[in-house]
């Protein structure tokens, strides 16, 4: 595989016998839109900007430097203090309380039901949870029809009851009353671990008379209408959250900051319940832990304006023809969901311009969301000189004519904008664990972004040694199926914790934990 460092190198000297004369100074871009995809005009032009087009000139706009990322990292660590202290009406960085006061501690036993809805798949699970064992799992996977993303909150609702319901039928245990940990991975306003009102949705759902309700009523409703299933809601939880609490269950109880990158991108980290001024302020719990795990919802960091100056014109154009325009500007930086279109606007740029393809492209390419991002982690994975994933979307794409150039510069492009991604990634969770501020940090990871592309783990933990404040130790942790696991494991501490009320104080508890979790003295 040719070098990271020398490609661009290499493919300028290619190109001085391939590359054609910059034509056009000014290049518009048809295309039809929606989130990161489908537009009401789907032939509306976009005008970039006039300064002569090269490969060098579009890596300019994607490279940030370290000054910058610091810059952007200040930024979003005032916006995680405005957050504590309002919540979302004050941050875009919500900071939203989960009401889990406790990472797992090894006793944790029983049998649970686990729920996970995250982007447009539902998962009912059983898991057996014995002390000192790997988590026993029977699952049941499902896809969201469109009618239930798109229809009633009561249409969506019916239709997980009904895939609980068949699910706890199947196994004969659909009387059983077992206790259910649900991961919703959308941001919520939880006033307890049994209540939390939906904020508003993303990943594609546009389901009415959500936003503003109580998502744990509406599961609790929709099981009382089908009358045929015992089980108790115990807890509401978010993705992150049950990344954190997986990552701690895999590594002897300890994890400090848990981190999604998927589709968008979110943090969780333990915080001084002192400071959590808005979450606990709305409870309708008395709340007594000294600690809580954040639900941070950084995906919103930059919705006003306060992060412009690391956007570039493929973000805008993007961004302006999605179903939401200006929100969840970060997951559109850092995540999956948008990651793929940019490099086609940037390809499309390139070919219009000239400098790519001898400026023909296709019908294809100029379609708006014709280059998903899995595209980008197939053609970084290509065994060096052999392009063979390269050849095969380029065929997809219906690129009939193209040299040696075009591949390099193709591939260059995917670097340059996914790069981009891992490094506001790593920005981000340099900030949390700077606030953390403990050594031997562990920062627990999931998601397909992040484990799919070739070299975006590389790419984080390479940024995040350069951004992490002098001295701090950390280790990053991919964790598999966070939001299942830790939808049952929560529900496990919850019972532990009820089970264990009046037998020991939460401050104890606290100190014991702090003990374990004590790092050894540097040699």
């Amino acid at each position: 595989m040719l070098g990271l460092l020398t490609i661009t190198s290499v493919f300028r000297n290619w190109r001085k016998g391939f590359q054609r004369k910059e034509e056009n100074d000014k290049c518009s871009v048809n295309g039809a839109a929606n989130e990161c995809g489908t537009s009401a005009n789907a032939h509306e032009n976009f005008n970039f900007d006039k300064p002569a087009i090269s490969l060098e000139t579009v890596m300019a706009e994607f490279k940030l430097s370290n000054e910058t990322l610091r810059r952007m990292m200040a930024h979003m660590s005032r916006n995680m203090d405005k957050g504590l202290e309002g919540g979302p009406n004050n941050s875009t960085v919500s900071m939203l309380p989960s009401f889990v006061p406790e990472l797992p501690d090894g006793t944790e036993e029983g049998r649970f039901i686990a729920m996970d809805l995250g982007g447009t798949n539902l998962r009912v699970m059983l898991m057996d949870i014995i002390p000192g064992e790997e988590l026993k799992t029977e699952q049941f996977n499902t896809r969201i029809p469109n009618w239930a993303m798109r229809g009633t909150g009561e249409q969506l609702f019916d239709y997980i009851t009904k895939c609980l319901a068949e699910f706890l039928i199947e196994k004969g245990i659909q009387n059983d009353g077992l206790p259910v940990g649900f991961t919703f991975s959308y941001p919520c306003d939880q006033k307890n671990l049994r209540s939390a009102t939906l904020l508003r949705w993303t990943k594609g759902f546009e389901t009415s008379g959500v936003v503003g309700e109580d998502v744990v009523e509406l599961l609790e409703q929709s099981i009382a209408r089908r009358g045929d299933i015992k089980v108790e809601v115990v807890a509401l939880i978010n993705d992150t959250v049950g990344t954190m609490v997986a990552a701690a269950h895999e590594n002897g109880g300890n994890c400090h900051v848990g981190v999604i990158i998927a589709t968008g991108t979110n943090a969780s980290y333990m915080e001084d319940s002192s400071k959590i001024k808005y979450g606990l302020s709305k409870s309708t719990t008395d709340y007594k832990y000294p600690e809580m795990i954040i639900d941070t919802e950084w995906g919103g960091f930059g919705d006003r304006s306060e992060a412009d100056y690391i956007l570039t014109q493929y973000d805008k154009i993007v961004d302006s023809r999605s179903e939401h325009p200006g929100v969840n500007t970060f997951d559109k930086l850092v995540g999956g969901k948008c990651m793929g279109e940019v490099v086609r606007v940037v390809l499309e740029k390139l070919t219009r311009a000239g400098v790519l393809f001898s400026g023909k492209g296709s019908d294809t390419l100029f379609e708006q969301d014709s280059f998903p991002t899995k595209y980008i982690s197939e053609i970084l994975r290509d065994e060096s000189g052999s392009y063979v994933h390269m050849r095969d979307i380029l065929g997809e794409l219906g690129i009939e004519h193209y040299n040696f150039s075009d591949m390099l510069l193709l591939r260059e492009v995917c670097i340059v904008v996914s790069r981009r991604s891992a490094n506001l990634g790593a920005a981000a969770i340099a900030c949390v664990l700077n606030r953390v501020r403990k050594q031997n940090m562990t920062v627990g990871i999931d998601g397909s972004t992040y484990k799919y592309h070739p070299f975006f783990d590389f790419w984080v933990h390479d940024k995040l040694k350069e951004l992490v404040d002098p001295g701090l130790k950390f280790t990053l942790l991919q964790t598999a199926d966070g939001s299942g696991k830790g939808a049952a494991l929560i529900t496990a501490i919850i019972e532990r914790l009820n089970k264990n009320k009046g037998k020991q104080q939460p401050q104890q508890k606290l100190q014991q934990q702090q003990s374990r979790q004590q790092p050894q003295q540097q040699q």
